[in-house]
């Protein structure tokens, strides 16, 4: 038999769990804590990484090549081998917006960008400005939507004094608050996808779950969008999302092709009615830190 390790404390430093060994049974936190060197802290980085880049790699993979698939495995209880769907939805999703921000550095409003004929759409005329003077949001609206009117009526004027400025401002603002104000896609995809299998009997959450990997793929596809100059791939896309979204009902909903391609039409005419809505709901919020 062998001596007891004196080495090892008596309690798990982190739940307080009788310490037998290297590792807390309880908890599995290490038993012995101490600072790590450099070299430690690199070669624990490292594996780390290693670590989930081949869970990262093989998740993108099944994620574009079998729509619907990663879905179907967390449901049949093979989740390890896979990044698991809030955080690979976050990690997509970042990359997206900040593939976005570095993109929209080029500001429409930047005076070296605006088209010639620009400057006079986007700027009102001496008969417009007089107008706006004279709205009286005091006198033509109720009080509880007083001060609110004179917020975006003074962004309105400033917009109007530095277009350039205030456009900056405006998409800065709307870029903040847009990936916060996307997570409520999640929800609204995943009722409509409730609605459209009601008779199904899945639980919401499945549907949620569905939603997940649905918006990391949609993430993923912009991330390259953004990539590529140009407005050409637009309609391709969407073509894309059609085909894609068709596919992954048929995966983890059952079914035939043709029923699933014609449910994904109206899901995503109804999921686009909700990214317009949001969207301008962003915008309208944007609107008064100019």
């Amino acid at each position: 038999m062998s001596a007891p390790d004196h080495s090892l404390p008596p309690n798990c430093p982190n739940c307080n769990a009788p310490v037998t060994g290297p590792y807390c049974v309880q908890c599995g936190q290490e038993t012995v804590i101490k600072i790590p060197t450099l070299r430690e802290f690199g070669h624990e980085y490292l594996h780390t990484f290693v670590s989930l880049e081949g869970r990262l790699w093989r998740t993108l993979w099944l994620l574009i090549s079998r729509p619907g698939e990663l879905t179907a495995e967390f449901l049949a209880g093979r989740r390890r081998r896979y990044v698991r769907p809030l955080p690979l939805y976050l990690s997509l999703s970042f990359v997206f917006f900040l593939l976005l921000a570095i993109s929209s550095a080029d500001n429409p409003f930047d005076d070296n960008q605006v088209k010639p004929g620009t400057a006079a759409m986007i700027e009102l005329n001496e008969a417009d400005r007089a107008e706006l003077r004279k709205i009286d949001v005091d006198a033509e609206l109720p009080q509880w939507l007083r001060p609110i009117a004179k917020r975006y009526k003074k962004s309105l004027e400033r917009f109007n004094g530095d277009p350039k400025l205030a456009g900056q401002a405006l998409t800065a603002a709307f870029l903040a608050k847009l990936p916060y104000a996307m997570f409520f896609l999640l929800p609204a995809f995943a009722a409509l996808t409730s609605l459209a299998y009601r008779r199904r009997g899945r639980a919401y959450t499945e549907h949620l779950l569905f939603a997940l990997h649905m918006h990391a793929f949609a993430y993923l596809c912009l991330s390259v969008m953004v990539l590529i100059p140009g407005d050409g791939p637009v309609g391709l896309l969407l073509l894309l999302w059609w085909a894609y979204l068709a596919l992954a009902l048929r995966r983890v909903f059952d079914g035939r092709l043709i029923p699933q391609i014609l449910r994904s039409l109206p899901l995503l005419i109804g999921h686009s009615i909700v990214l317009v809505a949001v969207m301008l709901f962003v915008l309208l919020l944007a609107v008064p830190t100019i």
